[in-house]
This record gives structure tokens, sequence and C-alpha cells, in this order.
């Protein structure tokens, strides 16, 4: 698999969608798209086994139901 490059992904993406992406904005878009690429893999390395499942409801910031 070819490494990422988020410069080119963050180009694409934009054309792709038709959103304008001005040359000030992209080391930015760079930035925060080569921190998600490195927590994305760090997150793909965790090992999960068949007792590993999905919640079936999240609710975000909401303490559960006693």
């Amino acid at each position: 698999m070819p490494e990422f490059d988020p410069e080119a992904y963050a180009r694409q993406a934009a054309a792709a969608v038709g959103l304008p992406l001005h040359e000030k904005h992209l080391p930015g878009v760079v930035m925060n798209l080569a921190l998600a690429a490195r927590m994305a893999g760090l997150v793909a390395q965790m090992p999960l086994t068949p007792a590993d499942e999905a919640a079936p409801v999240f609710n975000a910031g909401r303490t559960p139901p006693k």
C-alpha cells in the first residue's frame, strides 16, 4: 500500500467535492490530515479478538442509565 500523502489527498478531496482550498489554508489542512492518519494508524494496530464487540448504542457525553 502506498504511503499516505496528506497534501495530495487534501487537493483531490477538495476538488472531488467542489470545495475551494486556498493555498494559505493548505499547510493547516495537511498538518491535520497527517495527524489524523497517525491517530488512525494507532487505532488500526490495536489487536481485536472475537470477544471484542462494538457497543450497540453510543451516546457521547451522556451518563448511562441506571
